[in-house]
């Protein structure tokens, strides 16, 4: 009786699926037609995959259910989305080629001739002399032109992409099969570091999978783009401090180790976040195993800080081209106009609603009035709770200095992105460029900072086993069927 009920929700659950791919294309501004064709397939397939596997029933399996549903539907982006048409892929699709031809560092004369390929079906930057499906699925592999003398460091957070590439070039001579291979990879490596973060979590884990399966970052990773790092990272660092802070664990010194590990792949996805490092000094003694230990906390975060100025270019001792704030106007001018920087600091609550949570999709035809609004109050609402039902003491001192840190880390990103002429020019009032998924790391803090804090305005009775159980279960249903929903839309009106 019992494998029949779960038998029945298993097809109840992959029913509802299939219904919201018909039902999507009501909720856009479009004539209805039966658009059955092999990327509609692709989406039916995943949900059944997916609900096949995945056992929303046990609280244990959260971090098996969460890759799950990234690779299934990651895969589904990954696949149907238009070449090049995936965020900033246009010049990280270069440096994932890059480093398959050239590994460690790139070169003062280099022709990628893959990308040139590629580039010439980009239907968005190449229009004039775009190709169609006939070039693509037959043009073949070229081998790279790598000469000249080592100008910079290549960025190993495009090691999914090459490794995807590389496996492509084994198995067939076509591009198109590299291409996607490495979008897949991508996606397997982000899923890979979001079931790390819910597995080492003892107390956080019903935020980490809500941040790790928002549709938006689903979007973001499906393509060849380092912030799979930048968020699987932030992700497992979040899941160690809480631990910390929750007192169920204490810091050794193997923990400090693999946080400045951590820290350490900041450097390569959002360098203003290598500052994280120093979030260990400011905890008090009583959290750390031993003095030992609290010592290296301290002192570890310098040669993370070494490594990064020297790999950054900001300290060149290798005479290598490059900045990370690009040709910026300088410090110098900021302290003299501060307002743009501010203004965009203080646009930050808009940037991470509007363009982050509410709006997932990218080069649509059309909007979806109700994706956005259910995308919104649902992601909202689960955080409300969730914050509700957070009770971990933040040291005040700690807490103090991690809210000036982001606010500090939130400067050096905008201030970074002045150095690109098409977002700032000198006299404009705000910066532009400026996006919501930038404040990743901060968003994961919410519940952990306003957690006490909003429990002493609306004291709730701290759930119970089962009521935690079935918070659960909801969560898991309400993104896996907004993540089914949200690709059924993007299906329809991808450009």
């Amino acid at each position: 009786m019992q494998i029949q009920k779960i038998v029945m929700e298993k097809f109840r659950n992959i029913f509802i699926g299939i219904f919201l791919v018909f039902f999507a294309q009501l909720t856009l501004p479009i004539l209805f037609e039966w658009k059955i064709n092999l990327n509609f397939w692709y989406i039916v397939i995943a949900i059944v995959l997916y609900f096949l596997l995945v056992d929303f029933k046990n609280p244990e399996k959260i971090a098996r259910n969460a890759f799950l549903l990234i690779l299934s539907f990651g895969t589904v982006i990954a696949l149907i989305r238009p070449v090049q048409y995936a965020l900033d892929e246009e010049s990280h699709l270069e440096n994932a080629i890059g480093i398959s031809d050239s590994f460690l560092f790139e070169y003062s004369d280099e022709t990628i001739s893959d990308y040139d390929s590629v580039f010439l079906h980009d239907g968005i930057r190449n229009q004039a002399n775009f190709k169609g499906d006939d070039y693509w699925y037959n043009v073949e592999h070229q081998p790279s032109k790598i000469a000249g003398v080592p100008k910079s460091f290549d960025n190993p957070s495009f090691l999914p992409g090459a490794i995807g590439w590389n496996i492509g070039r084994l198995v067939s001579n076509k591009v198109y099969i590299s291409y996607y291979i490495g979008r897949i990879v991508h996606v397997l490596a982000y899923a890979l570091l979001v079931f790390l973060s819910i597995k080492i979590s003892k107390v956080y884990q019903k935020m980490l999978y809500l941040m790790g399966t928002l549709p938006s970052a689903l979007y973001v990773v499906s393509g060849y783009h380092y912030d799979y790092l930048y968020y699987g990272a932030s992700l497992i660092l979040v899941a160690l401090l809480t631990n910390v802070l929750a007192r169920k664990e204490k810091i050794t010194s193997k923990f400090v180790v693999k946080f400045q590990s951590l820290v350490l792949l900041f450097v390569f996805s959002k360098f203003p976040f290598v500052l994280l490092g120093t979030l260990l000094t400011f905890l008090p003694k009583e959290y750390f195993a031993s003095k030992k230990a609290r010592i290296l906390g301290v002192v570890s975060f310098f040669p993370v800080i070494l490594f990064a100025v020297i790999y950054s270019g900001i300290l060149n001792i290798f005479n290598f081209s490059g900045s990370v704030t690009g040709e910026s106007p300088g410090l110098g001018y900021f302290l003299k106009h501060p307002l743009p920087i501010i203004r965009t600091m203080l646009s930050a609550p808009e940037a991470i609603l509007e363009n982050f949570i509410r709006r997932p999709l990218q080069y649509i035809s059309h909007d979806s009035g109700l994706l956005f609004t259910a995308t919104t109050l649902i992601v909202l609402s689960v955080l409300f709770v969730l914050i509700l039902c957070t009770r971990i003491t933040v040291p005040k001192i700690w807490g103090t200095y991690t809210v000036l840190l982001m606010l500090g880390i939130t400067f050096l990103m905008v201030y970074a992105i002045t150095g690109d002429p098409r977002v700032y020019n000198p006299g404009n009032i705000s910066v532009g460029g400026v996006q919501g998924r930038y404040y990743y790391f901060m968003i994961c803090l919410i519940p952990l900072f306003l957690g006490n804090w909003l429990n002493s305005f609306i004291p709730i009775i701290q759930p119970s086993e089962e009521v935690d159980r079935k918070l659960t279960i909801a969560i898991q249903y309400l993104l896996s069927f907004l993540v089914i929903f949200t690709v059924s839309v993007g299906f329809y009106t991808q450009i």
